[in-house]
């Protein structure tokens, strides 16, 4: 890993990477070591995704987001659309169970500094003031931020494939929706005009997942 990460800069000096242990079996290296391992090679890691039910445990110490989303094959096979959000129906086990609406949302109205982690557990993500880069947002539900968003923001964390991120000025290093990731680049966000922007879940004719960026304006009716 070190002489790969070694022969990939300067290219990937500044890119951020997902570690991916959903295939991972219990007769593998145990996974702090793989941790551990990417870490020594240089490689810079936004979150660990982990298959459902088994390593989050294992990995209280990692100080990274721990994301359980099942592996690809185990997914069941989505209908294929033209690249249109997902909108599937939003559940929370409480909800159902209760029978009452969702919970509030957690409201941020301090700004988010470089370093620090905000988590929305089990609700939607408000934030009414500035992210810097190199912080993190986390919510199990939506994210929607009246500012600027800048560093790691990453929605539907729980597998909430219907969640999305909102913000009025993005500037994100990194997005997700549910354990699909996307790195933004400048001209990602050049092409928002300094606008308002969601990103949402999608599937493409072939039933494959990705993040689709847009300007809210596209959502807006015309006027005739």
């Amino acid at each position: 890993m070190t002489a790969v990460v070694a022969s990939a800069r300067p290219l990937l000096a500044e890119a951020l990477a997902v570690l991916d242990l959903r295939e991972r079996t219990v007769d593998d290296t145990g996974a702090s070591e793989i941790l551990a391992a990417a870490r020594s090679a240089g490689v810079r890691l936004a979150a660990i995704l982990v298959g459902e039910g088994g390593m989050r445990a294992n990995l209280a110490d990692a100080d990274l987001p721990i994301l359980e989303s099942p592996s690809i094959g185990d997914r069941p096979a989505p209908e294929a659309v033209e690249l249109e959000p997902m909108t599937e129906p939003r559940q929370t086990e409480n909800v159902a169970a209760a029978g009452l609406g969702p919970p509030a949302p957690l409201c941020v109205t301090q700004p988010v500094r470089s370093g620090q982690r905000v988590y929305a557990q089990g609700r939607d993500l408000l934030v009414l003031a500035p992210t810097s880069r190199g912080a993190e947002l986390l919510a199990d539900g939506s994210i929607y931020a009246f500012g600027l968003l800048r560093g790691r923001a990453l929605a539907g964390a729980s597998g909430d494939r219907g969640a999305r991120i909102v913000a009025t000025r993005l500037d994100a290093e990194l997005v997700a929706v549910a354990g699909v990731y996307r790195t933004l680049e400048a001209s990602d966000i050049a092409g928002l005009r300094d606008g308002a922007a969601s990103v949402a879940l999608a599937l493409d004719e072939e039933g494959g997942e990705r993040l689709v960026l847009r300007p809210v304006d596209q959502f807006l009716p015309r006027a005739s």
